[in-house]
């Protein structure tokens, strides 16, 4: 771990940043893995997701997986926590670890139906 005067651990659920920015440790992906939640740059606010979800190339699908790679899911319980996670969290966009992953129509129901398509 690096470690430094600009580089600044935390711990716990969220963190907020300046103007309103939140890290939020959404977990699954590795026990750490978070998302940046900015208000302002959306009506309703935007999720920078990197890799703790993978939207499809189709936009029509999001994963959560512990390994992408190796295609390994997570347990039914990770799966529900991390659905209700985000069903707390006020957002209209998900930009994603490649810039044609990104969604700014339907996110939430997307998001929805994905989540339900993981507990079945």
């Amino acid at each position: 771990m690096d470690k430094g005067k600009q580089i600044i651990l935390w711990r716990g659920d969220e963190q907020t940043l300046w103007n309103g920015m939140q890290l939020i440790n959404i977990g699954g992906h590795f026990s750490g893995s978070s998302v940046l939640h900015v208000f302002s740059l959306s009506p309703e606010g935007c999720i920078f997701c990197g890799d703790t979800l993978f939207i499809a190339p189709s936009k029509k699908h999001i994963s959560v997986m512990y390994s992408y790679p190796n295609r390994i899911p997570l347990p039914r319980q990770e799966v529900k926590r991390i659905k209700e996670r985000f069903e707390s969290l006020s957002f209209d966009t998900l930009y994603g670890f490649w810039s044609c992953q990104n969604l700014s129509t339907k996110v939430k129901e997307i998001m929805k139906q994905s989540m339900e398509r993981h507990l079945r």
